[in-house]
């Protein structure tokens, strides 16, 4: 098991250096004449606290505690006056010599360490930065969040006052300002001095004293003093993006401020890349889909142009099944498939012969056989493209009944997809009040009194009854009241 790492804490440490050169003083100045090599011990041992105290508290402390500890030996003379000699004297002499160079040599060391652990830090927490940038980035964040969390972090790591991002509009190809932080009120308007030079140059703008060029700027950064000035060009591709302004109370010529803001620099100008590609690839997904949807429903008119009874019949039970859908449940991506499942739910009638779709009469069993595998027609149509997977459902199961009578497999019950019992009833619903080759349009009543009398045998009766809230929501006052079932009993 790993120990933790002790730590004195200052007061503590100069509790010790007290106390030590205190008991080191005491026996210098107290301790009987014969015990002379003990005093010299002793007073050599405070080159402990002088370390102690340069480690802590750095050069001047070190050599504070020497000068003291230094005394402490020159008393050493005094306390043996009688028996100094040239060697006694040497011996005090490196004695003082050893405390100032142990104070140097320790604060010096401890500087290093110091210098060394903060630039740890600095380049930690510098890289702990860009990772959030870079994670806000990949994460598809909107672009104005993204480089507010780059300003964040490089005006706290540059210890800078205030910036700004400006990004070039694609569409009017002009600066905008994007992000700004460390303003007063809208102070990011009144800046811009180095824009125009940095987007022309393609290189960094320093301007050492801001205030001499716009002495309006002073009343919009924070804080005393000269205001340092840069503008970075964002540019990523070979094209400039943008361009990154920063105002600070210092200049700073040192190499690694520069680079680490030319790094964040060029972070800001992923971001914008990174966004546009984004928002292009959605405008792009955004036109496939239109396009995709409307070849589907070219498919439907070209039905509906066919059999131009039933024109008009795809586009309003889609529109009535889609709102059913979302009464129960259905959201998202789902509602977008069940959309296009009900827009191709008779697709399959391509692969059925006019005589048959068209016929002004009733179909003979040899003809339904026929029309009974239109269903089946769709899946052989529509399974080869998988974005309509999901759709496929309603073409190939709308015409499944509750009760196992309907077709292409006679499934029952809840082994029908919810999709398909859904729309079931709306599109019956709808068929019944449309004309037909072989009848006239019914009764809105007679309509719902069918449905009603088949629900729990024919259609999903919890689909009946949502079907009949919906309607009523819709402004059909009391379908209830108005639909009668004959020759049986309503199964909600």
């Amino acid at each position: 098991m790993k120990r933790p790492r002790v730590s004195l804490s200052r007061a503590a440490a100069i509790g010790l250096i007290v106390v030590w050169i205190g008991v080191a003083a005491l026996g210098v100045l107290f301790l009987p004449a014969p015990t002379g090599e003990l005093r010299e011990m002793i007073a050599f041992s405070q080159i402990i606290p002088i370390l102690i105290g340069a480690f802590y508290f750095g050069q001047a402390g070190g050599l504070l505690i020497a000068f003291v500890a230094s005394l402490v030996s020159g008393s050493l003379v005094i306390r043996n006056i009688e028996a100094v000699n040239s060697i006694f004297v040497q011996r005090v002499m490196f004695q003082i010599i050893s405390f100032n160079a142990a104070a140097l040599l320790t604060s010096f060391l401890s500087d290093q360490e110091k210098y060394q652990r903060q630039l740890v830090a600095g380049q930690l927490e510098r890289l702990t930065a860009l990772r959030a940038i870079d994670k806000a980035i990949n994460a598809g964040s909107d672009l104005s969040a993204t480089l507010f969390i780059l300003l964040e972090s490089l005006m706290r790591l540059l210890n800078a006052e205030a910036s700004v991002i400006y990004w070039r509009n694609p569409k009017t190809e002009c600066l905008e300002i994007k992000a700004s932080l460390g303003f007063l009120g809208e102070a990011a308007r009144a800046a811009g001095t180095g824009v125009g030079e940095a987007e022309r140059l393609l290189r960094t703008v320093h301007i050492p004293d801001l205030a001499a060029v716009n002495p309006a700027i002073s009343n919009v950064i924070q804080g005393q003093g000269v205001i340092a000035y840069y503008a970075v060009p964002l540019v990523a591709q070979g094209e400039l993006r943008g361009v990154l302004e920063i105002y600070d109370r210092a200049s700073h010529p040192d190499e690694s401020w520069r680079n680490d803001l030319e790094s964040f620099a060029g972070q800001a100008a992923i971001a914008i890349v990174h966004s546009r590609l984004v928002e292009e690839l959605q405008d792009r997904n955004a036109e496939m889909a239109l396009a995709y949807d409307a070849t589907l429903r070219g498919w439907s008119r070209a039905l509906d142009l066919r059999d131009r009874e039933t024109e008009g019949h795809t586009q309003r039970v889609a529109a009535i099944a889609v709102k059913l859908a979302e009464r129960m449940g259905l959201s998202g991506e789902d509602i977008i498939s069940f959309q296009r499942g009900a827009i191709l739910h008779d697709i399959g009638k391509m692969g059925v012969p006019d005589s048959i779709l068209l016929k002004p009469g009733p179909l003979d069993e040899a003809e339904w056989a026929v029309m009974r595998k239109h269903p089946v027609y769709a899946q052989i149509l529509l399974a080869p493209v998988r974005h309509l997977e999901q759709a496929l459902v309603i073409p190939l199961y709308h015409h499944e009944r509750w009760d196992g009578s309907g077709y292409p497999f006679g499934l029952q019950g809840i082994d029908i997809p919810l999709w398909a019992r859904i729309f079931a009833v709306v599109d019956v619903w709808d068929a019944l009040r449309s004309d037909r080759p072989y009848r006239r349009a019914l009764e809105e009543s007679t309509c719902m009194a069918h449905i009603l009398e088949h629900a729990g045998r024919l259609y999903d009766p919890d689909v009946v009854r949502n079907f009949v809230e919906f309607l009523s929501a819709e402004g059909m006052e009391n379908p209830l009241a108005e639909a009668t079932p004959q020759g049986g009993s309503s199964a909600i």
